[in-house]
């Protein structure tokens, strides 16, 4: 399997500088059978970019679906208000609401070679808004986003929001995050999410699909605890 996982970054954290680094060597966790790891380090053909060349991309984030700063206000997004927050997204670019640069984890989520990223983003203030981001590597070096989500004024941000686990028997990697797992689509170049697995007209087909996520659902916020807690600071960082 091809995974680049955590580079070392420097972040300030209060008036210390953390380094986000893989999780310690040799922990596992196992459930009915399968073992499951922290995808360690592989290889994938795209370069590592850092975020400020990465920001263009965030461009295509739909913040329609976020509250209003003012959570009164139930009018829907004009056209304006949307251009202008995607063109505030990327100029802020891949920074915590502390202005700290975010940190990238690579990952291959669909083992095809190319590189994928994940990261937060965060915006401070009297309504701050944590945002986390998964992209699909095109090729060429561009990037789809496939993936999101917000949080508002929580006071911590999540570093790795999608952590991406090596399981026993499994040829792709299972990305987990707060409540749910996601596994790569080939065929329909999507995720089959708990979600998709047990809601929906679908969902038996999902599931016959996908028995490892079957499997494993039940115990998704289990995985993802003992996932963040192999991270340094159990993956969150105050702001």
């Amino acid at each position: 399997m091809k995974i680049f996982h955590i580079i070392a970054l420097g972040l300030a954290l209060g008036t210390a500088c953390v380094a986000y680094t893989a999780a310690a060597k040799g922990k596992a966790l196992t459930i009915g059978g399968k073992t499951i790891i922290i995808a360690g380090p592989g290889k994938c053909s795209s370069v590592h970019r850092p975020g400020r060349e990465l920001a263009r991309y965030l461009r295509q984030y739909d913040p329609t679906w976020e509250a209003k700063q003012d959570a009164n206000d139930e009018t829907p997004y004009t056209k304006e208000d949307i251009r202008l927050i995607k063109n505030g997204l990327v100029e802020a670019g891949f920074r915590y609401p502390n202005t700290e640069e975010s940190v990238i984890t690579w990952m291959d989520i669909d083992d095809d070679g190319v590189c994928d990223f994940t990261a937060s983003t965060g915006v401070g203030g009297m309504r701050s808004i944590d945002r986390m981001f998964l992209f699909r590597g095109l090729g060429k070096g561009s990037f789809q986003l496939i993936d999101s989500d917000h949080r508002y004024m929580e006071g911590s941000i999540t570093v790795v929001p999608y952590i991406p686990l090596t399981v026993s028997g499994e040829r792709l990697p299972v990305l987990v995050k707060e409540y749910t797992l996601l596994q790569w689509q080939a065929d329909s170049k999507r995720f089959a999410t708990c979600e998709t697995i047990q809601y929906g007209p679908e969902a038996a087909n999902q599931r016959a699909a996908f028995p490892l996520l079957a499997q494993l659902c039940p115990k998704a916020r289990e995985i993802y605890d003992w996932a963040a807690g192999q991270l340094p600071h159990k993956n969150i960082i105050p702001h």
